[in-house]
Parts: structure tokens; sequence; C-alpha cells
């Protein structure tokens, strides 16, 4: 999927919800990232990010992304959760890079080679670590995830 294509579905999402939330209840509250914060991960990391992926959280952000929890980058109180964090954290080696928990000790993220992530997300299944394709694409992964749109 390419940005302009899920930029149009984005809005038609948000045309198409508009105040249908409980009150407090923020359903796109993201934190964007520079090109420095990028360049920090991937250097903490020793990874290369997806492109879309980081053109994502450029343009959108990590945080609340309507129904799926996408880590920032970085954590601006240096308390919350952020993608540094979490894969420093987690007992994978280098060729997984978590962008986002399932909520049952899963993660969602992308598979890295030789220091590099595809573009395929993958569920990382957190009994046996074994992984499966989840989306061909980052964007692909947050509208079926995020806005539930197939």
């Amino acid at each position: 999927m390419e940005l302009a294509e899920f930029a149009a579905i984005l809005k038609s999402v948000r045309s198409a919800r508009p105040g249908n939330f409980p009150s407090g209840v923020q359903p796109f509250d993201c934190r964007l990232a520079s090109d420095s914060e990028i360049r920090q991960v991937e250097n903490e990391l020793n990874v290369r990010l997806p492109e879309k992926y980081k053109e994502f959280m450029q343009r959108y952000g990590g945080g609340e992304f309507l129904f799926v929890d996408l880590l920032p980058l970085v954590s601006l109180d240096g308390r919350a959760e952020d993608v540094v964090g979490v894969n420093q954290r987690e007992p994978w080696s280098n060729d997984f890079v978590a962008v986002s928990p399932v909520g049952t000790g899963d993660w969602w993220g992308f598979d890295a080679v030789d220091g590099v992530c595809g573009d395929e997300v993958y569920m990382r299944i957190f009994e046996d670590g074994s992984r499966e394709v989840w989306a061909c694409d980052f964007l692909e992964f947050v509208s079926r995830q995020g806005l539930r749109v197939n």
C-alpha cells in the first residue's frame, strides 16, 4: 500500500466516525517522530527500519491509533514504552524489531536480516518465538489492525 492510498483510507475512516467515541477517549493520540529520532533508533538497534514505517511515524506517529497501540520511537518522558526500550529489553536477538504489542505477550514487528528490516509485518508468538506474516507492509498492517479496514 502506498502512503497516498493509506491517507485516503484514514480520511474516510475519520469522517465516518466523528464523535463515536466515549468522553475522554482520543482515538488518534500519537507522537510524531523526527529525522534525528529515527536515526537514533536505527543506530541504537543497529537496524535500518522500513521506509513506509519511517514515513508513517513522521506523518502520524506512535501511540494510540484507533484500535492498535503503536510504540513511539522515543518516549518523551523516558518512562513510557518505546521502540528502543522494548527491543533492548526483550529476549529476541537482532533479527526482529517489535513495534506494536498484541496484548497477549506477542508482538507485531519486522524481521531483520543483516541489520535491514523487511517490509512485511510479522506477529512474533511469545511462547515459542515463531513468526507469522500479518501484513505485506506497515501501512496495510495499520489499515487492518488500527482502522479495521480490510
